[in-house]
């Protein structure tokens, strides 16, 4: 049994690089990044790809459906979804907004939450549903607060970001002096990054070991006359309130 574990320890591992890439990764690159003989990489590749994990493209490998089933039945028993549920209702019947609890997987915003109360928009941000982190004002609360080596390794090879509405950061120097004024202010703001004409603000939540494990957000149609948007958005206080109380519920 204990020489399975080096090879579970190995396999998981070339898992976490195929989901921190927004793109097919070679062998020979997971050999380099992993430090691993380039046979036991592809017996690895072959067990995980027969199993579902992985699936073999034109340009190397990319994560197999079975590794979508083991997230779905997380989310359906995650206990931050569980925990966050009714704060984050409460948060959209308070706003009159799109209210959401997301974290971060890799250089990805993952939606676990979504509530709506009847007056707010249509949006994308459905449960499991996934964006740009560096786009969303969830992704950015969440960045915020990572280590700086952590923050580089979710976005390694990113050297030009996706763009949706021609809006947002284009490479790692903007992303920098949004997450610095992000950490400044206590909250992060996007603005017709993700969908024309909505705003959202969005705070991290915190396990016990004040981590970053989270965000709660909420977006809400982006103010049409100038004196409002350069005012403080009235969802700021809001979002703080259920980011904290979801912090604290974690501890």
């Amino acid at each position: 049994m204990s020489a399975e574990v080096p090879a579970l320890r190995r396999g998981i591992a070339i898992l976490r690089q195929l989901s921190a890439s927004n793109r097919a990764v070679s062998a020979g690159t997971l050999v380099r990044l992993l430090g691993l003989p380039r046979s036991t990489v592809y017996d690895l590749l072959g067990v995980l790809e027969e199993l579902g994990m992985v699936q073999r493209v034109e340009a190397g490998y990319v994560l197999g459906p079975g590794v979508h089933e083991l997230g779905a039945s997380y989310l359906r028993t995650n206990p931050l979804q569980n925990l966050a549920a009714p704060l984050v209702r409460q948060l959209a019947e308070d706003t009159g907004g799109t209210a959401q609890l997301a974290v971060l997987r890799g250089w990805e915003t993952v939606y676990l939450l979504k509530e709506s109360s009847p007056r707010s928009l249509a949006l994308i941000t459905a449960a499991g549903v996934r964006l740009p982190g560096y786009l969303t004002a969830t992704g950015r609360a969440i960045m915020a607060h990572l280590p700086k080596p952590e923050l580089l390794a979710a976005l390694q090879g990113e050297t030009e970001f996706v763009n949706r509405t021609g809006r947002g950061p284009r490479m790692l120097s903007q992303l920098s002096a949004e997450l610095s004024l992000t950490r400044r202010r206590g909250y992060a703001q996007e603005d017709g990054e993700v969908t024309p004409g909505v705003r959202t603000i969005a705070a991290a939540v915190f396990d016990v070991l004040e981590r970053p494990i989270a965000a709660i957000g909420v977006s809400v149609a982006d103010p049409a006359d100038e004196a409002s948007a350069a005012g403080a958005p009235t969802t700021v206080e809001p979002v703080h309130r259920t980011a904290a109380a979801l912090t604290a519920r974690l501890r």
